[in-house]
C-alpha cells in the first residue's frame, strides 16, 4: 500500500499538482484564524456556544471554523455557490444565457465571469448580514467605517477562496471548490469526535451510540460509495458500414448513466440555497419570528431540504445529459440501442431510464440528508451528525473524484491501481 503511494510522487506532473493542492489547503486553514480586526473573539466564542446545534453551527461546519471566529473567510464559498445556483437557473430560462452556453469555451467563460460578478454582490450583501448579526462583539464605538471595513475584509475573503479554488482545480487535484469545501468539513472531525467521547465519558449519551457510531459510519460510507459509482449500462449496437475499402462499425458499446448523476451537487446546491433566506431573516430584526419556523432541523427545514434535493437533482441532470442530444448522436454514429428504433423513441427510451436512476439517486440522497437529524434526536448527541448528511456525502463524493483524477494521471504513465484491481473507479486492472 505504501508503496502505491509513493508512486504518486513519481509522476513529475503529479506531485506538483498534490504539492500545489497541500499548499493552498494550508492557505485556507491558515486564513480561517485570521481575525476580522476589532472583533472581540471572547463574545464571539460565548455566542456560538449559546447556538450550539443551530444554523451558525451549520455554517460554522461549512466553514471549518471560520464563522466562529468571524475571520477573513468567514462566509466561505457559499456565495460563490449561490451565484452559481442562480445562473444556473437563468441559462435555462433566458435565451442568451443558454446561447452562451452553447457557444463552447468562450460562451462559458463569459457566464463564469458573470457569476464572479455575481459572488461579489452577493459577498456584500451576506457580509453586511453577518456584520449586523454580531453586533455584540463589536467595539462599543463601533461607526460606520468599521463595518464598511468589516465587510470589504469579509468580501475579500470570499474573492481569494473563489480565486484560490479555480487555481486548484487549474493546477492542483480535484475540483477546487468541492475541495475548499472538504477540507473546511474535515477540520471539524476531531472536534466532533473528541465531543462524543467527552458525553460518552460523562455519561449523557449511552456508551452503545459510540459502538452504533462506528458501524453506521462505515455502512453509511459504503452506501454513498456504491450509489456514487453505482451505473447503468445501456448496450448500443453499431452497424457496419463501408467507406472506400474500409470497413467501419459492426461492434458493441454501452451508454453509462450513473445513479447519482448530480453527485454532491444537489445537496450543495439546496444547502446554499437555504442558507441564503436564514441569514436575512436573521439580518431584519421585524423578521427574526420567521427564523424558528425555517431554521436547521425544523421540520419545514426538512421538507424543504429533501423538495430541493429532488429539484436540484432533475435539474442539473437535465443541464448536463440531454438525451435528445445523445439520441442524436447515436444515429449519425450508425449506432441503435437493440429492440430500440433509432431517433425520437430512443430519446424517449434514455429519457425513462435516466428518470427512474435519478429518483433513485434523489431518494437516496434524501435519506442520507435527512438521517442525522433523525440520530440526533435519538441519540441526544449532536456528534451523529457524522453519520451522513451534507458533511458526510460531500467528503465521500469529493474524495472520490480526487482519487479518479489522481487514477487518471496513474494509468496514463502505466503505473499500478491505488485501489484493488480498480474496480471502485468502475474500471478492471
Amino acid at each position: 500500500m505504501w508503496e502505491k503511494f509513493a508512486s504518486l510522487f513519481k509522476v513529475p506532473e503529479l506531485r506538483k499538482r498534490i504539492l500545489f493542492t497541500l499548499g493552498a489547503i494550508i492557505i485556507v486553514r491558515l486564513g480561517t484564524h485570521i481575525t476580522v480586526p476589532g472583533v472581540d473573539a471572547e463574545v464571539l466564542r460565548n455566542f456560538f456556544a449559546q447556538q450550539e446545534g443551530g444554523i451558525f453551527d451549520f455554517f460554522n461546519m461549512f466553514t471549518g471554523g471560520a464563522l466562529q471566529r468571524f475571520s477573513l473567510f468567514a462566509l466561505g464559498v457559499t456565495p460563490y455557490i449561490n451565484a452559481s445556483i442562480i445562473f444556473s437557473l437563468l441559462t435555462a430560462v433566458i435565451p442568451k444565457l443558454k446561447e452562451l452556453q452553447q457557444q463552447g469555451r468562450e460562451g462559458r467563460r463569459k457566464i463564469t465571469s458573470y457569476t464572479r460578478y455575481a459572488t461579489v454582490a452577493l459577498a456584500i450583501v451576506q457580509g453586511a448580514a453577518m456584520t449586523s448579526l454580531i453586533r455584540g462583539a463589536m467595539p462599543a464605538g463601533a461607526g460606520i467605517w468599521f463595518y464598511v471595513t468589516t465587510i470589504v475584509s469579509l468580501t475579500t475573503g470570499t474573492i481569494f477562496l473563489m480565486w484560490l479554488g479555480e487555481r486548484i482545480t487549474e493546477n492542483g487535484i480535484g475540483n477546487g471548490i468541492s475541495m475548499i469545501i472538504m477540507i473546511s468539513i474535515l477540520s471539524r472531525f476531531p472536534a466532533n469526535l473528541n465531543q462524543l467521547w467527552t458525553d460518552i465519558s460523562t455519561g449523557s449519551v449511552h456508551a452503545i451510540w459510540g459502538l452504533a457510531f462506528i458501524a453506521l459510519l462505515i455502512v453509511v460510507i459504503a452506501g454513498m460509495t456504491m450509489v456514487q459509482q453505482g451505473q447503468r449500462k445501456i448496450s448500443i449496437q453499431y452497424a457496419k458500414r463501408t467507406m472506400g475499402r474500409r470497413i467501419y462499425g459492426g461492434h458493441t458499446s454501452h451508454l453509462p448513466m450513473r445513479v447519482n448523476q448530480g453527485g454532491v451537487i444537489p445537496v450543495i446546491f439546496a444547502s446554499a440555497l437555504l442558507s441564503l433566506p436564514v441569514t436575512l431573516f436573521n439580518a431584519i430584526p421585524s423578521l427574526n419570528w420567521i427564523v424558528p419556523y425555517v431554521q436547521t432541523g425544523s421540520m419545514a427545514y426538512i421538507i424543504t431540504y429533501v423538495v430541493l434535493i429532488f429539484f436540484f437533482t432533475y435539474f442539473y441532470s437535465s443541464i448536463v445529459f440531454d438525451p435528445n442530444d445523445i439520441a442524436k448522436n447515436i444515429r449519425e454514429a450508425g449506432g441503435f440501442i437493440p429492440g430500440v428504433r433509432p431517433g425520437k423513441p430512443t430519446a424517449e427510451y434514455i429519457t425513462g431510464v435516466l428518470n427512474r436512476m435519478l429518483l433513485i439517486g434523489a431518494c437516496f440522497l434524501s435519506f442520507v440528508a435527512v438521517l442525522p437529524f433523525i440520530l440526533s434526536t435519538v441519540s441526544g448527541s449532536q456528534s451523529m451528525f457524522l453519520v451522513g448528511g451534507t458533511s458526510l456525502l460531500i467528503v465521500v463524493g469529493v474524495g472520490i473524484d480526487t482519487i479518479m483524477q489522481i487514477e487518471a494521471h496513474l494509468v496514463m504513465r502505466h503505473y499500478e491501481s491505488l485501489t484493488k484491481s480498480g474496480r471502485l473507479l468502475g474500471r478492471r486492472g
